[in-house]
C-alpha cells in the first residue's frame, strides 16, 4: 500500500513512510546522531526499551555510551527482570518521539530507506 501511494503521490509516500518507523530504526542512525539520541532519553526508558531489542541494536546502543554508561545500564537491565509487553512499548515510545524531535528539528538524520547507498 505505502509503495502504491508512493507511486502517486511521491511526497506522500515519503512522509508517511519517515513517520512510521520502530524502535529497531535507530539501530541505523549515524554513531553521533544515536549518540544525541542517548542523551535525550532517560537512562530508565532506555533499559526498559531495550528488553525486547535485538542484540545487534543492543550492542550498538552499548558502544554509543560511554563505558561506565554502558555498565550501568546492563545492571539497570538485568535488575529489572521481566517487563510487560506494554511497559517496553511505552518506553520505545519515548525514545522514538525523542527521535522524531530531534529529525524534526534537523539535529539528526533518520535513514528510513533500507536501500539507501553510499558511494
Amino acid at each position: 500500500l505505502l509503495m502504491r501511494i508512493e507511486e502517486r503521490n511521491g511526497e506522500l509516500g515519503a512522509a508517511i513512510r519517515k513517520k512510521l518507523f520502530s524502535f529497531e530504526v535507530i539501530g541505523g542512525l549515524q554513531v553521533a546522531d544515536l549518540q544525541r539520541v542517548l542523551r535525550e532519553v532517560d537512562t530508565s526508558n532506555l533499559a526498559i526499551s531495550m528488553k525486547s531489542a535485538s542484540e545487534v541494536l543492543r550492542a550498538k546502543i552499548f558502544a554509543g555510551l560511554p563505558k561506565r554508561a554502558a555498565e550501568s545500564l546492563r545492571e539497570e537491565i538485568e535488575m529489572l527482570g521481566p517487563v510487560r509487553l506494554k511497559d517496553v512499548e511505552a518506553a520505545q515510545d519515548v525514545i522514538i518521539q525523542a527521535v522524531r524531535r530531534l529529525e524534526e528539528a534537523g539535529e539528526i538524520t533518520v535513514n528510513t530507506d533500507p536501500n539507501a547507498m553510499v558511494a
